[in-house]
């Protein structure tokens, strides 16, 4: 009998100035199956060093309240740094300037710290997928921003079933509570998301949920 082989092991790097907050999160990474820690920061300045000499990760978890260089001037440096590595913010600030100025820096997602070590765990699994994780209350402020705005082209082949995972993940719900209301896999979810960002020609939760407010599909 043919074996299964591993899971890919996902290398996570942390930049979290809050010593405590840094080896919770690091313990939690590392009872995963799939995720491990290669290496934490308290500031970016160590870790640009650090990734001179040494493989970038696949998921960089990036808190912005940082001593020296700030964590939104840092995500453009880093996002030079590897086209591969997805860098994840992981904050306090729930200011929609500074999540929008994030986003736009090249940021993958954006968590807030009070989701709790579970959703952050997932959420760094769905960056390294290519599914953009936002906490749901930037979700929402994301679709608020948008949700005036005028359709800019024409209707796009949206199915009924992915109009209806485009409303919920507008409404702040992760891929796990759609999954759970809609009683389909996870598996069935993503790849939902993935034809939604094929279709709607973008890259993340939040284009995708602005070009959907833009197209009145949701």
């Amino acid at each position: 009998m043919q074996s299964t082989p591993p899971a890919k092991t996902i290398r996570i790097c942390i930049i979290e100035d809050h010593t405590d907050f840094r080896k919770t999160l690091i313990a939690a990474i590392d009872s995963t199956e799939t995720l491990t820690c290669e290496a934490s920061f308290s500031n970016a300045e160590d870790a640009f060093e650090y990734f001179q000499s040494n493989p970038k990760p696949d998921v960089l978890v990036l808190d912005l309240g940082l001593p020296g260089i700030d964590g939104i001037e840092a995500i453009p440096q880093f996002c030079e740094l590897s086209s591969e590595m997805k860098v994840l913010v992981l904050t306090v600030f729930e200011n929609k300037t500074r999540v929008f100025q994030a986003l736009g820096a090249g940021a993958s997602g954006y968590l807030m710290k009070s989701s709790g070590l579970k959703s952050i765990v997932q959420g760094i699994e769905d960056a390294y997928s290519g599914i953009a994780p936002l906490s749901s209350e930037i979700a929402q402020m994301v679709f608020a921003t948008f949700k005036a705005f005028k359709p800019a082209t024409p209707e796009a082949d949206i199915s009924g079933r992915e109009a209806e995972i485009l409303k919920q993940l507008a409404e702040g719900d992760t891929r796990i509570a759609i999954s759970d209301t809609l009683q389909v896999s996870r598996h069935t979810i993503d790849s939902h998301i993935r034809n939604i960002y094929r279709k709607l020609q973008v890259h993340n939760v939040s284009g995708a949920i602005k070009k959907a407010a833009e197209m009145h599909i949701i």
